[in-house]
């Protein structure tokens, strides 16, 4: 109400004013009313701006969570695919016993089956509580028909929409096919039960805090509440199931709501210092056109005393003439008489000595200036303050008078010392990162190499025949997968590295045709063992360049394995160089699987995997191609992959034969 008469009382002094002196003041009175309006209206939703940061996070991160519980299990299944593919799996009673270890590990899976090709359930686990699946054509029910004839005819797992289990409960379906010689001979069917997979997945500081509404398309999945209609804070992710597209929708609770204060946020404290900067054009156009300040002119005393400023006017000798109930709030809480006194009346020596200095320096340059004080007030506290002060002509552009505002920035000094708090905590939140790496580094190194060292011995028969030859292909096995483990750990840590600028280069000459040689040899037993042509073709006088001799060498034994690892026998692998004064060009092509076309933008982001086959399995955490793409960075460098689906990839590394940088 207060407000509302506020502006009725301007409208009011507008009327009465002649028109020369009111037209451009109403105009800006307009923009003020404007300004001030809209920043109550948005107060309401900005309040609400730090629950809908907080809750996007929330929602990434419980849809991150649960896409990994679902994409884990679904991996189980594809390993149980894999193992019976290559023969690791030889019958029904080692598909029982490993199933059965899945079981004790998860809760969420209704049952695992191995089906026919026909469509057929034929091993069922476990059998208690799913006796009826046990012989059941799957044919025969509408979903599942059509997602095993998807995935007997794409090659690829599918996922049906959500059913409502024979057992109990809602749930979905996975098929997995299983293809020997290029031909489907059976499928993984896994089924899953959707309210303890929600448990397993969801946080209890979400539970707390919002409903959970879980949708495919328009069916619904799981949901803590019945409906979504009515609820107009509904904030909603994608993820991807398999071949299904999910919708995770939050709404937050009464409390949650409830709990976000109505402080003024950074859209109303900015509104604000734009309401001063026009208060004070204002009463400089309003003095302009007065012979006199009078500090009783009911127009600008609208204006003065209703912002949320301080403002002050003097003459041009520093003597005061009017200052606002803000002012007088903080300065001069007596109201005692300010007309012809001066800043050394109300504040100590030393602020006032600079409150004067600043009126000089306006008089000097007859320009607005904009400065920040500790401001002293009144009963001895200090205030950090952001000033404005401006030069009153009148129509010669003679300096009359001097406008002041101050406005409270303590909100601001409190965010940015916030600020500077999240900071220390990411710096040591960055340093708990290095401790941790280095950490695991030693820890797991350390039983990986005693493994890989005892499995070698085994394979090797250091100590006499095993005698079961059984017993050598298992720590074979052992030994590849300590190998390929010890290689992740690596890759790991060396991203993580990269990412602190733990990774410094050490920059020197590198004669690069015999580093490129040396990569080739190394890789060129692997290629041939598979039937795989790898050739070398370089410039015998190729150029010296200034890099990082091991980061170097990490990016085309990197490039080099990749070709080698999605290609076939038959196939052919190129390393072509070619140089010119400021550059050398590194080219490394292949005519292998190549790439499908919507995986080239993201194929060098870290746990990237260029896949061209659903089912076939690649070793790799999805990083070489990332580190590939870091050390060319570092080196000033550009990296460009081309490649067709079916026809192979083409890889070019661009290097400077010299960097800008100097080397430490």
């Amino acid at each position: 109400m207060k407000k509302h008469m506020a502006i009725q009382n301007l409208r009011r002094g507008l009327r009465r004013l002649p028109r020369r002196t009111t037209l451009v003041p109403s105009v800006i009175g307009a923009v003020m009313v404007v300004l001030v309006v809209t920043a109550w209206a948005l107060t309401p939703t900005a309040e609400t701006e730090g629950y809908v940061t907080e809750t996007r996070n929330d929602l990434a991160n419980f849809a991150a969570r649960l896409e990994s519980h679902i994409t884990t299990r679904l991996a189980i299944g594809k390993q149980l695919r894999d193992g019976l593919v290559e023969g690791k799996i030889a019958g029904r009673e080692e598909f029982l016993e490993q199933t059965a270890h899945i079981h004790d590990l998860f809760t969420d899976f209704q049952a695992i089956n191995w089906i026919d090709s026909k469509g057929v359930i034929r091993w069922v686990s476990p059998i208690k509580g799913n006796e009826a699946a046990q012989n059941l054509n799957v044919h025969t029910i509408p979903p599942a028909d059509l997602a095993i004839t998807e995935a007997a005819k794409t090659g690829r797992l599918q996922v049906t929409p959500p059913i409502q289990l024979a057992q109990g409960g809602g749930g979905f379906v996975a098929y997995i096919p299983i293809i020997k010689m290029e031909r489907v001979t059976g499928f993984i069917n896994i089924v899953f039960r959707t309210e303890p997979l929600m448990q397993a997945a969801m946080p209890e500081s979400l539970m707390n805090k919002h409903d959970v509404v879980l949708m495919d398309k328009d069916r619904r999945i799981y949901g803590t509440i019945d409906t979504m209609a009515g609820h107009d804070r509904v904030l909603s992710k994608w993820i991807v199931v398999g071949n299904r597209v999910w919708s995770i929708n939050l709404l937050p609770k009464p409390e949650t709501i409830g709990a976000y204060s109505t402080a003024v946020d950074e859209v109303v404290l900015l509104t604000l210092l734009l309401l001063c900067i026009v208060i004070a054009w204002l009463i400089h156009l309003a003095m302009v056109r007065q012979v006199k300040v009078k500090a009783g002119d009911k127009l600008f005393r609208t204006f003065i005393e209703h912002t949320p400023s301080a403002i002050i006017i003097k003459d041009a000798d520093g003597n005061y003439i009017h200052g606002n109930s803000r002012w007088h709030e903080l300065f001069n809480p007596d109201h005692n008489d300010i007309e012809g006194r001066t800043a050394a009346d109300f504040f100590p020596r030393a602020y006032s000595k600079e409150v004067r200095d600043q009126e000089r320096r306006t008089l000097e340059t007859k320009e607005m200036t904009e400065y920040e004080y500790l401001s002293p007030v009144a009963g001895g506290g200090i205030m950090p303050t952001l000033g404005h002060m401006f030069p009153i002509t009148d129509d010669h552009g003679t300096v009359t008078a001097i406008g002041c505002t101050l406005t409270d920035i303590s909100s601001n000094k409190k965010t940015e010392k916030a600020l500077r708090d999240a900071l220390l905590k990411a710096e040591e939140a960055n340093q708990s990162k290095s401790k941790f790496l280095a950490t695991m580094s030693h820890e797991l190194r350390t039983p990986l190499n005693a493994i890989i060292g005892f499995s070698d011995i085994l394979t090797g028969q250091y100590f006499g025949p095993v005698g079961n030859q059984k017993y050598i292909e298992y720590a074979e096995d052992i030994n590849h997968s300590g190998r390929h483990l010890l290689a992740l750990i690596d890759e790991v840590l060396d991203i993580s590295a990269i990412e602190l600028g733990k990774r410094e280069m050490v920059l020197e000459p590198v004669i690069l045709l015999d580093l490129l040689s040396s990569c080739v040899k190394s890789v060129r037993h692997r290629a041939e063992s598979q039937g795989i042509t790898l050739t070398l073709v370089a410039d015998a006088n190729l150029p010296v360049i200034f890099a990082d001799e091991t980061a170097i060498r990490q990016i085309f034994l990197n490039l080099l394995t990749n070709a080698v690892k999605f290609s076939h026998s038959g196939d052919t692998i190129t390393l072509s160089t070619e140089a010119d004064d400021d550059k050398v060009v590194i080219v490394v092509a292949d005519t292998g699987d190549g790439i499908r076309k919507e995986q080239l933008p993201k194929i060098t982001d870290p746990f990237v995997k260029g896949h061209s086959n659903s089912h076939i399995t690649h070793e790799g955490a999805g990083l070489g191609l990332s580190i590939v793409q870091s050390f060319v960075a570092a080196h000033e460098g550009t990296l460009n992959i081309e490649s067709e689906f079916g026809q192979g990839t083409r890889v070019t590394v661009s290097l400077p034969r010299t960097l800008n940088r100097q080397v430490a």
